[in-house]
C-alpha cells in the first residue's frame, strides 16, 4: 500500500515522488505508459493496524487521533487554498483539534477527499490498510456491533457515491461478508486467496524467497525455511511462503521464530476454540495430529457470523482466511460453495495450535492428567499409563461423547498432541497391510521405543471376558497386518510397545506386549 501511495501521490511527507520509479520495472512495462499516472493524484493513506482498544469509547478516541494526524499532513496546503471556504476550514481545524463527535468522524474521509478534490482539481485515491483489524479487536473485546456500525458509515460515505474519489483500495486478511460493514458497498471488486487474478501477489514464491535472502546477504537454509513458513496456496499457485514471516526472518538474520502468530490472531484463535462445540474439538485434534479435515470454505466470512453461531464451516472459513489453515487438492461442490481438504500449513502455525490446545486443556483443569497419561506411555510404563487413564476416564469422561469408537480415537489423539514436540504422530496412516489408529515415533535418536496403539469401542453391557477377547484380537490385528514394519525400518528403534485399548463407556480393557528387536 505504501508503494501505491508513493506512486500516485505527487508528494509524501514533504518529499517529492517524481522520478522514484524511473529505473524500476514498471517504467519498462508497456513502453513506459504507466508512468503518465505517477504523481498525478492526491492520496489519502490510512492504516487501521493500531486500532486495538479494549472499549468502543477508547476506540473512538484513538480513531480521532489517527484522523487528526491525517488532516495535519495536508493542513498547510488546504488551509491556504482559495478553493476551500472559511466554513470548511473551520470544520477542518476542529477535526485537527479532536473536537469531532462520532458522526463527524464517520464522515471524515469523505470530507477530506472532497477538500483535496476542490483544491487540486484531481480526484483522490483512498488507500486503507488492514481494514479488518478493528473488527478483530472489537470481536474479542465485546463491542463488535458498535464497530461495524461505525465502519459501515465511514466506508460507505467515503467509497460510495463520492464523486471526489478516483478509486479506493483496501487490504486486509478477512474478506468480509456483504451483510457486514461492507454491506452498503455494492460497487466493490473483491479478490482473495481463492482467486487466480492477482494470485502471485498474495505471498512469496520460492524464487522470490531465494532472491530476498541473497540480496539481504542472509544465509538461506531453504529446507528449514520451507518447513516453517511455506505451505500456502493462492489461486492455482502452491508452495506460497508467508511474506510477513519471511521478511521478519530476514530482518532477524535468518532466525526461525514464530512471527505470524504474534500479529494478534492467537488471542482470537484461543477465544474461538474455547467457545466452540465438541465436534470442533474433535477436528482440532485431527489437525494437530497432522491429518486433514473436510469443510466448506466461504470466502465471504465475517466475525458477525461467528458471533451469531451456527454452522461449523464459518469457523474453518475464518481460520483459513486468517492463514491458520491451508487448502489441499481440488475442491468438490457442496451446494453453491466449494468443499476443501484443510490442513495446518507449516510448523510456525502448528506450534500456535498446540499452544492453544494445551491452554484449552488447562482451562478444563485436566492437563496434568493428559500429561501424566502420555508421559507414562512414551516411557513404556504400561501399568502407570493404565492407572492414569482409568483415573482420567472416571473423572472427566462426562465431557466427551463416549458412544462411538471415533470419540475414543479423538481423545487419544488429543492426548498425543502433548508429546508432538518429542514424537512424530501418525494416525490412520497406511503401513503394512492396514492403517493403525496411532503410532508414536521418538524424534530423539537416543529414545529407542516406538509405540503402536489400536482402539476399539464396545457396547457397555457385555462381559469382562468379551472386552478382554476384543483386546486380544486387536493385539493380533497389529501383528497380522504388520503395523510395525515402518518402525522396524528405523535404525534407532530397538523396542516396540504394541497396545490395544477396548473402551466401553467410562471403562476399558487392554492387552499389550513389548517386542525387542
Amino acid at each position: 500500500m505504501s508503494m501505491l501511495r508513493y506512486f500516485f501521490a505527487p508528494e509524501v511527507e514533504g518529499h517529492k515522488t517524481k522520478g522514484l520509479f524511473d529505473n524500476l520495472a514498471i517504467a519498462k512495462e508497456d513502453n513506459g505508459s504507466y508512468l503518465k499516472h505517477q504523481g498525478m493524484n492526491p492520496v489519502i493513506f490510512i492504516s487501521f493496524k493500531d486500532i486495538k482498544q479494549i472499549s468502543f469509547d477508547l476506540f473512538l478516541k484513538n480513531f480521532s487521533v489517527i484522523i487528526a494526524e491525517l488532516y495535519t499532513e495536508n493542513r498547510k496546503e488546504l488551509l491556504d487554498s482559495d478553493e476551500i471556504s472559511k466554513e470548511e476550514k473551520d470544520y477542518y481545524l476542529s477535526i485537527i483539534k479532536r473536537e469531532s463527535d462520532q458522526i463527524e468522524l464517520e464522515n471524515s474521509l469523505k470530507f477530506l477527499s472532497r477538500c483535496l478534490y476542490k483544491h487540486t482539481k484531481q480526484k483522490t485515491l483512498i488507500l486503507i490498510d488492514e481494514y479488518d483489524t478493528p473488527l478483530n479487536t472489537a470481536y474479542i473485546n465485546g463491542y463488535f456491533e458498535e464497530a461495524v456500525h461505525f465502519f459501515k458509515s465511514l466506508l460507505g460515505s467515503a467509497l460510495k457515491g463520492n464523486n471526489a474519489i478516483e478509486k479506493g483500495i483496501m487490504t486486509g486478511i478477512l474478506r468480509l461478508s456483504k451483510n457486514s460493514m461492507l454491506s452498503d458497498l455494492n460497487n466493490l471488486k473483491l479478490y482473495s486467496l481463492m482467486d487466480d487474478k492477482y494470485s502471485q501477489f498474495f505471498g512469496f514464491s520460492e524464487n522470490e524467497v531465494r532472491m530476498l535472502f541473497s540480496e539481504s546477504e542472509v544465509p538461506l537454509d531453504l529446507p528449514s525455511v520451507q518447513k516453517w513458513y511455506n505451505g500456502y496456496r493462492s489461486g492455482h499457485l502452491t508452495d506460497i511462503y508467508n511474506p510477513w514471516s519471511i521478511l521478519n526472518c530476514i530482518d532477524d538474520k535468518g532466525a526461525l521464530k514464530d512471527y505470524w502468530i504474534k500479529t494478534g490472531g492467537e488471542t482470537l484463535l484461543n477465544n474461538i476454540f474455547i467457545e466452540s462445540g465438541p465436534s470442533v474439538k474433535e477436528n482440532l485434534n485431527l489437525l494437530i495430529s497432522g491429518a486433514s479435515i473436510e469443510s466448506v470454505i466461504d470466502d465471504y466470512v465475517s466475525f458477525d457470523q461467528m458471533k451469531e453461531g451456527g454452522k461449523e464451516e464459518v469457523l474453518w472459513s475464518l481460520l483459513w482466511a486468517l492463514g491458520y489453515l491451508k487448502t489441499t487438492g481440488e475442491p468438490t461442490q457442496s451446494g453453491t460453495l466449494n468443499k476443501y481438504h484443510l490442513m495446518i500449513p507449516n510448523y510456525e502455525v502448528d506450534s500456535s495450535y498446540r499452544n492453544i490446545f494445551i491452554r484449552f486443556i488447562d482451562s478444563l483443569e485436566y492437563s496434568d492428567k493428559y500429561h501424566n497419561c502420555l508421559s507414562h506411555l512414551v516411557k513404556g510404563d504400561i501399568n502407570s499409563f493404565v492407572e492414569s487413564l482409568r483415573d482420567f476416564m472416571l473423572s472427566n469422561a462426562s465431557y466427551f461423547d463416549f458412544q462411538k469408537e471415533n470419540s475414543y480415537h479423538m481423545l487419544m489423539l488429543g492426548m498425543s498432541s502433548i508429546v508432538k514436540g518429542t514424537h512424530d504422530i501418525q494416525s490412520n496412516k497406511e503401513t503394512g497391510t492396514g492403517r493403525p489408529d496411532l503410532i508414536l515415533i521418538p524424534k530423539d535418536k537416543n529414545n529407542h521405543l516406538g509405540i503402536i496403539v489400536e482402539f476399539k469401542g464396545a457396547a457397555p453391557e457385555k462381559s469382562t471376558e468379551h472386552y478382554e477377547k476384543l483386546a486380544e484380537e486387536g493385539l493380533e490385528q497389529i501383528n497380522q497386518k504388520r503395523y510395525d514394519i515402518g518402525l522396524k525400518g528405523l535404525p534407532h528403534i530397538q523396542q516396540i510397545l504394541k497396545l490395544c485399548l477396548v473402551f466401553y463407556g467410562k471403562q476399558f480393557a487392554y492387552k499389550s506386549i513389548m517386542d525387542t528387536l
